[in-house]
């Protein structure tokens, strides 16, 4: 998953969204304490999750770290 994530697979990435969507939106919330701004800072997440892909380890464990990390700051 991981490799096809950096090459830019959008099906991969489509299921790491899939995977993690409500886990980064549920983070955002809590951080913010807004159902709106966490949703913004959903989709920001996901978009510089998208254009930082190339940064992904190509082995390791779950990508949820890496997309919280992205969603806190």
């Amino acid at each position: 998953m991981r490799a096809r994530i950096r090459a830019g697979d959008r099906e991969a990435f489509a299921a790491l969204y899939e995977e993690y969507a409500r886990t980064v939106y549920n983070h955002a919330y809590r951080l913010t304490g807004d159902w709106s701004t966490a949703e913004e800072v959903m989709s920001d997440t996901f978009l510089t999750a998208w254009r930082t892909r190339h940064q992904v380890e190509p082995e390791g464990d779950s990508l949820r770290p890496w997309l919280l990390g992205i969603a806190t700051n």
